[in-house]
């Protein structure tokens, strides 16, 4: 009879260890000193990479588009070659026209202009933008501060029925720059964009300024005019 009860405490015994050993091996508390804990944000996902157009507008003087679009870069990575796809359509929803403008790169956060001409000579009754880039031109890069400031845009007639949108350019970063793009709108009383022009500065130095001229032709009417700079050369990556 006393062998039958120290066999059952022994069973009691063993079934109790396996319990509170957990089928493993003990595995310290979180509270461990020498546990690394996951660092915090860790399992969050990757922010979404993203381009969105913020406004277009355009007008068809003589048949052809002008046309200025601002772009923002909503994504957590910089976009290498953005492309802008313009398309011209009829009233009743035909494509007229198709046209692709591609940019250097957009940082993260960063807005950009572009103002430019579509078309092929046939006036479009509505005009659709799109921006895109190639998944495999998604690459690091950190948001940047602004790059250029554009003071004294003004427009000159050049005699010769184009207008010449003129100004200075300062070049705010601690590099040099090959090329700066230039990119003139033109907005309405009411704010809205209605045409878009694009010109080239070159060999911009760190903290420099210098002029710059946009020439625009078929200009419709405008009430006011804004100018943007964008490097033109690629980046260091």
């Amino acid at each position: 009879m006393k062998k039958l009860i120290a066999l059952g405490a022994a069973a009691v015994l063993a079934v109790t260890l396996v319990g509170c050993s957990g089928g493993g091996e003990d595995k310290p508390s979180s509270g461990d000193p020498s546990v690394s804990e996951p660092a915090a944000g860790a399992n969050e996902p990757a922010k979404e990479n993203k381009l969105v157009i913020v406004e277009t507008g355009w007008s068809a003087e003589n048949d052809y588009i002008h046309y200025g679009a601002i772009i923002e870069n909503q994504g957590g990575q910089a976009a290498l070659f953005p492309t802008i796809k313009v398309t011209g359509k009829d009233a009743s929803g035909n494509v007229v026209s198709s046209d692709e403008q591609t940019l250097m790169i957009i940082y993260p956060g960063q807005k950009l202009a572009w103002g430019g001409q579509a078309g092929n000579g046939t006036a479009p009754d509505s005009v659709e933008f799109e921006v895109s880039t190639k998944s495999s031109n998604w690459i690091d890069g950190d948001p940047v501060d602004q790059q250029y400031e554009l003071t004294g845009v003004s427009a000159q007639d050049n005699g010769y029925g184009m207008i010449d949108f003129v100004g200075e350019i300062k070049n705010l970063t601690d590099a040099d720059v090959d090329s700066v793009c230039v990119n003139v709108l033109l907005r309405d009383a009411g704010g809205a964009i209605v045409a878009g022009y694009s010109g080239y500065v070159d060999n911009l130095a760190a903290g420099a300024t210098t002029s710059f001229e946009v020439m625009g032709y078929d200009v419709p009417e405008y009430a006011t005019i804004e100018a943007w700079g964008q490097s033109w050369s690629m980046p260091d990556l």
